[in-house]
């Protein structure tokens, strides 16, 4: 089916006529051919090398030839490989299942090939293993300019301009370890055994190596997709049509993508990488369908249908470009890595966790009982493909994760050791839905928790208690606030953590509300803070009362613990927020070894500050993008409806506008305060700290209601999640310090500033 080089099947047979063995002779065409052009001899080497030194599978080779008085050119033998080839994509005459199947098997055989130990094999010789893309582009534009340099069609002179630009770091250098490409991996290009009737089919033989070489293993797979997802063999892709969709049983782009990854063990490209790979291959198939129409206007092409053929190259350039600005521009405050796993979030938000929104729904509303304190089992599977797919632990920074204690950061994946900013994105897409902090293991108190015990824990602590929060196979809380007290005051805490000298034990007592994840059977440490017993002083023993910011300590408390009792759920807005949920606790006389506090007694308040810092960014960044998950909805319920004759979204143009600038201020607030926790720390960064927690959530909360006025009575109703989003976003005005306490510290900081004019 339009092989380059000439192909015959040799028949061997006995005396008696009858077949014994079956050959495939593969030989250049006769006449004059352009340089390294037909290249069986390479053909012939790299299915010889990989049959002796890998698992890909190829045809045996018996011999190559190069004399040509044998054969009226140079040619090979091989085994002949009985089987089948699949010509369309679709697959129609395979069953769901058997699709699914061959489109593993291509992703399979792939990342065998690309895994391949080129020097084992003898053929680290083959190829440069440097700037294959950039040659590739190179050679292709220059072949293109030498037929088309007079009048090039605009398409291809801004797409190879935009590909010069754009190449991703890995493009451009020289690859640590040289990869063994095919140069023209397809469907079509692969036979397949089908086996017995309904059985999963397997990749038998690679076909047509003409242009395999040492290169960039993404730029094989990208042209393996662009067959399969964008313009098929023998079909011209349509600019503005998007992808195709896979056939039924057959995976999509990305899954397949994903598969091979970690079938290789890398990181899948982020959305921009993989368009710059995707727009290669399209150049260097406009460039040929160029090249066959420029043959056609000398007179000297071979095809009927040249012309046609060249005005496809037209079709490819442009739908290149329509991938290109389809992509959005990396943000002004992105780096190339928050921007590469920003994109894995989305991706993996939209294809995991969003579509499990109706059954966490479902199944919290079919709970009762002591039913609603059961994890979902489905957030452990999410979890479990998280971790997986190396989208874990995100939030921990590197200045604290080089706190860890060595064994644990060698053991257990602490995250990629993002700045503040570079995971202010990340953080907004997971808060988009409310559940999705925890599928990726950022989710509160947790986060404060580790950092806690990564910055202040010892060793001990930490092998205990962070290495399996980490793993994410336990859970904690944070029992701070207090029912009898105004807990935006901490110096008025009443717990008490009092030290039995007899028995060397730590005494805490005390009631605590508001202590988020204490309900969930996954909760297995309590992170209490107290006030020393000795607080006050002792005016008769000459013992002088302590600071005020002296006086309390953080203990850890293992759970369950028979003197520790839940006493009720506390519900927010109604939503009891099972099966986390927000606990009301009675420490009861709770004796714990002294070496259970952290950082030392009557240090409590110096790591609240530390801990608080970054966990009120972390609400904030959460926040912006339920606001943003508001606006979205807004819009689109808005186009779906109508009033007075009009679109409830014309009706509602203030509304969209107004949202967009609050969400939009509140975001640069956000990050300038991220920046400076980065630069100068807590200290430092208060004020914009504080800034950021007044601003987020009130954006938020305008977005949300501005949603809840389009939906309705829907908008407050079970049926849509605007109600919800509303309940968790009005307790962040108060969750880690009410407005007032963070307005007065606006209040101070700016004052101080001025202070030397007054």
């Amino acid at each position: 089916h339009g092989q380059s080089n000439p192909t015959f099947l040799l028949s061997l047979r006995g005396a008696r006529g009858r077949e014994l063995r079956k050959l495939v002779l593969r030989k250049q065409p006769q006449g004059k051919l352009l340089p390294r052009a037909h290249a069986v001899d390479r053909e012939h080497r790299a299915q010889a090398a990989l049959s002796r030194g890998s698992d890909v599978p190829v045809a045996r080779q018996l011999a190559y030839c190069a004399d040509r008085e044998v054969a009226g050119a140079p040619f090979y033998v091989m085994e002949h490989v009985d089987g089948t080839v699949f010509l369309d994509r679709s697959l129609p005459s395979l069953a769901p299942e058997q699709r699914g199947a061959v489109y593993a098997s291509l992703a399979r055989c792939l990342a065998s090939i690309h895994s391949a130990d080129v020097e084992a094999m003898g053929m680290v010789d083959y190829g440069r293993a440097d700037a294959y893309c950039a040659r590739t582009l190179a050679t292709w534009k220059r072949q293109y300019l030498r037929d088309w340099g007079s009048d090039p069609m605009p398409e291809m002179v801004r797409l190879a301009a935009w590909l010069e630009r754009n190449a991703p770091p890995g493009a451009s250098a020289r690859m640590p370890k040289p990869a063994l490409i095919h140069g023209d991996y397809r469907l079509d290009n692969v036979i397949f055994g089908l086996g017995a009737r309904g059985s999963a089919p397997e990749a038998l033989a690679v076909l047509d190596w003409e242009l395999s070489t040492l290169g960039d293993p993404m730029a094989d797979l990208a042209y393996l997709c662009m067959t399969l997802y964008h313009a098929p063999p023998g079909e011209v892709p349509q600019p503005g049509r998007g992808r195709l969709a896979p056939p039924e049983g057959a995976p999509a782009e990305a899954e397949l993508v994903a598969q091979y990854c970690r079938l290789r063990g890398v990181a899948a490209p982020d959305e921009r990488a993989w368009t710059y790979y995707l727009a290669l291959a399209c150049y260097r198939m406009a460039a040929i369908c160029a090249g066959v129409h420029a043959r056609s206007k000398r007179g000297n092409a071979s095809a009927a249908n040249a012309e046609m053929v060249g005005l496809a190259g037209k079709a490819y350039a442009a739908y290149a470009l329509g991938l290109i600005d389809s992509v959005p521009p990396r943000k002004w405050y992105q780096s190339e890595r928050s921007a590469a796993l920003l994109a894995r979030v989305k991706a993996f938000m939209d294809e995991h966790v969003y579509p499990a929104e109706k059954e966490f729904m479902a199944e919290d509303a079919a709970r009762v009982g002591e039913a609603r304190w059961r994890p979902f089992p489905l957030m452990e599977e999410l979890k479990a493909k998280a971790r997986a797919a190396g989208l874990w632990n995100l939030f921990m920074p590197s200045d604290t994760r080089d706190l860890i204690a060595p064994g644990i950061r060698e053991a257990v994946d602490c995250g990629p050791g993002l700045t503040n900013l570079e995971y202010a994105p990340l953080s907004e897409a997971m808060g988009a839905c409310p559940f999705a902090p925890e599928v990726f293991n950022c989710s509160a108190p947790d986060t404060g928790n580790m950092e806690t015990l990564a910055r202040y824990g010892t060793h001990e602590q930490q092998e205990r208690w962070l290495r399996p929060l980490l793993e994410g196979k336990i859970r904690s809380c944070f029992a701070m606030t207090e029912p009898a007290v105004a807990s935006s005051d901490a110096t008025n805490m009443q717990a008490v953590c009092a030290h039995d000298a007899a028995t060397d034990q730590l005494v805490l007592s005390g009631r605590k509300w508001w202590a988020s994840g204490a309900l969930d059977p996954r909760c297995k440490l309590a992170i209490f803070m107290g006030r020393e017993a000795d607080a006050e002083g002792d005016a008769a023993r000459g013992k002088a009362a302590r600071e005020p910011h002296r006086r309390h300590s953080m203990v850890l408390v293992p759970l369950p613990h028979p003197r520790v009792k839940m006493l009720r759920p506390m519900t927010v807005f109604g939503y009891d927020d099972a099966p986390h949920g927000h606990a009301e606790v009675v420490f009861d006389e709770v004796r714990v070894p002294v070496d259970s506090v952290l950082l030392g007694r009557g240090r409590g308040f110096e790591i609240a500050q530390g801990r608080l810092g970054p966990g009120r960014l972390h609400h904030c960044m959460r926040v912006v993008g339920l606001g943003e998950r508001s606006l979205a909805m807004l819009i689109e319920r808005g186009a779906q409806r109508k009033a007075f004759g009009r679109s409830l979204l014309a009706l509602s143009a203030d509304k969209i506008a107004d949202a967009r600038v609050q969400l939009d201020m509140a975001r640069m607030v956000v990050l300038s305060a991220a920046a400076e926790l980065d630069q100068h720390g807590n200290k430092r960064a208060r004020g914009p700290l504080a800034i950021a927690k007044v601003a987020a959530p009130r954006a938020a909360i305008s977005a949300i209601d501005a949603a809840i006025q389009v939906f309705g009575g829907c908008g407050v109703s079970q049926d849509a999640h605007l109600a919800y989003f509303y309940a968790g976003a009005r307790t962040l005005r108060l969750a880690d310090g009410p407005d007032e306490v963070h307005l007065q510290t606006i209040a101070k900081v700016e004052a101080a500033k001025h202070k030397a004019r007054l």
